[in-house]
């Protein structure tokens, strides 16, 4: 029996790759791509939960036509943060699809952070209003720094960004890190109403709320808006009330309304993103429409990210493990 050996890769092995945002972005709209045409197997993530705000997930995908596949074993956990430890963490394992051996073990937590903000950035592609400048983000941690920068990517016209989160210094950061670097002016708000009142797209990027925070009336005609946290963020009229819902899985998504989330009704499905990719529905159809993406997240857009890494590192100096060395 062959020797089997994989490579790991640590958070800093990935990090130290230095793969540009643009090109996640390219690789998730692919495999969004895929799914759009039903060549991606993608079955809703089951999942353990030690503590009732936490979690952990088992995400696995298959591309049938490009031929990769894997899994990401991800938890996330609030509490974690008190303890000095990340919120967000887990491994990736990509296999080699002719014989399911394993071929790389590597960090998610980079990979979670940018496939999320790039399948917004997707979004925005093919649902923004056609001149849109403006953007307010309720929530400056890492999601909303990260997708802030993939929207820039794929709005080259965004100048006018409002931003409010609970902690005065998350958004005094925000606005040092990124006003000069993306040619921004950043402005902080004082409250959610004056973060996202009349923009051209709201982004809420927040932990469980106790009530949502978006009202409908802010939600104003030809915006688009991004919930990160499922339906938590966002009113029940104004779910309900938009003229066009988004969403990266439908099958995700009432799995998650099984479990609580969108206590007010599920709003009807338009179309999923991937679908919206691959040219089958249109995203925007008028400059006035309300669009609302809620994206759950995908395992395919973990894998065909981890699976450019491993192409990228599998003739490097990196650690190997054996998995065996002989039949037992």
């Amino acid at each position: 029996m062959k020797r089997v050996d994989f490579i790991y890769l640590s958070q800093e092995d990935v990090l130290k790759l230095e793969i540009p945002m643009g090109k996640v972005i390219e690789l998730v709209e692919l495999g969004l791509g895929e799914h759009g045409h039903g060549r991606v197997e993608n079955p809703p993530k089951p999942g353990i939960h030690s503590k009732p705000n936490a979690f952990i997930h088992a995400m696995p995908a298959y591309y049938e036509g490009l031929g990769i596949g894997g899994l990401k074993w991800v938890s996330g956990y609030p509490s974690n943060r008190a303890l000095g430890l990340p919120q967000i963490a887990g491994l990736m394992i990509v296999n080699d699809m002719e014989t399911g051996m394993p071929l790389a073990v590597m960090d998610c937590r980079w990979i979670t952070a940018m496939r999320t903000a790039a399948v917004s950035a997707i979004t925005a592609k093919y649902c923004a209003k056609e001149g849109t400048e403006s953007l307010g983000v309720i929530g400056c941690g890492v999601q909303g720094r990260m997708n802030l920068v993939a929207f820039k990517e794929v709005i080259p016209g965004l100048d006018a960004v409002r931003v409010f989160d609970i902690n005065p210094e998350a958004m005094r950061r925000m606005k040092d890190d990124f006003e000069a670097e993306l040619g921004l002016e950043i402005t902080p708000c004082d409250g959610v109403e004056s973060a996202v009142d009349g923009l051209d797209m709201i982004l809420t990027a927040t932990q469980r709320l106790k009530e949502p925070l978006v009202r409908d009336e802010w939600f104003k005609p030809g915006c688009l808006g991004f919930g990160l946290e499922a339906s938590r963020a966002w009113y029940g009229d104004a779910i309900l009330g938009a003229d066009k819902f988004i969403t990266d899985s439908w099958d995700q998504t009432v799995h998650f309304y099984e479990q609580g989330a969108f206590p007010d009704g599920l709003p009807e499905l338009y179309a999923e993103l991937g679908e919206v990719v691959a040219g089958v529905k249109p995203g925007r159809d008028s400059q006035e429409e309300r669009i609302l993406a809620i994206n759950i997240g995908l395992a395919l857009e973990d894998v065909i990210v981890a699976d450019h890494i491993y192409q990228i590192a599998k003739d490097g100096d990196y650690q190997r493990l054996t998995l065996m060395k002989e039949d037992f």
